[in-house]
């Protein structure tokens, strides 16, 4: 995994060689990811809305965008060309080939009501590139949803105590908490909200005990798997 590692990291790598890493990696169906969950599916799908012309960055195969592109006129950006291919084949959706990390949006500024972001940035050398080009497409008063690991639940913080690795996909390169992220995300957008959502308090699957929504906020964010967000794009970010 180093070497995958120390691939990932290098600046100077082509954009087909990222878009081969995440082309390898989705034909062993490591990114297959689902977003079955109910809770987490709803929420997505309460944040987004209806009436909206949508950006997905990083649209993978569809996965996500199942849930909400009925209503809403959704254009999808990925690096992974298979996945492009499969998400057209499978919604009739149109997806353009971008690497955000190292291209612009292939997009007018402010073409865009809504951008949705979900488990992206920690796959990003420069998040703040994407960011800010995410701002620039966004009408005013649009609305950025993603979502990121969350990387310092306490199951992950157990597991580096006992010195086990909690970070087991070689192509994250970066960790949040929740600090960590509204830090990140207030460089380019106010009203930012943070949903601490799914995982479990105790055990796994459907034997295990679910963060509930209605257990207080810290509770839910020293527990939860994911750390769903929203921000409205700062005037000026052009």
């Amino acid at each position: 995994m180093n070497g995958v590692w120390h691939r990932l990291m290098d600046q100077n790598q082509t954009k087909s060689q990222v878009a081969e890493f995440y082309e390898e990696f989705q034909s062993r169906g490591k990114y297959d990811y689902l977003y079955g969950d109910e809770e987490r599916k709803n929420l997505y799908v309460e944040l987004i809305g209806k009436g909206h012309r949508i950006l997905e960055v990083g649209c993978r195969a569809g996965n996500l965008t199942q849930y909400y592109h009925e209503g809403n006129e959704v254009v999808g950006v990925d690096v992974d060309r298979n996945a492009l291919k499969e998400f057209k084949k499978r919604l009739g959706l149109e997806g353009h080939w971008v690497d955000v990390d190292s291209e612009d949006l292939p997009f007018g500024d402010g073409e865009f009501d809504v951008v949705v972001f979900s488990e992206v940035m920690e796959h990003l050398r420069f998040p703040q590139k994407a960011l800010e080009e995410i701002c620039r497409v966004l009408k005013p008063g649009g609305r950025l949803v993603g979502s990121v690991p969350n990387a310092f639940r306490l199951r992950n913080r157990m597991k580096f105590l006992f010195g086990k690795p909690f970070e087991v996909d070689a192509s994250h390169l970066r960790s949040y908490s929740y600090e960590l992220l509204r830090r990140e995300l207030a460089g380019f957008f106010v009203q930012i909200d943070i949903h601490p959502v799914s995982g479990h308090l105790l055990g796994g699957g459907s034997t295990g005990i679910p963060v509930f929504t209605w257990l207080p906020f810290r509770i839910r964010a020293l527990f939860a798997l994911d750390l769903v967000f929203t921000g409205v794009g700062k005037e000026g970010k052009k």
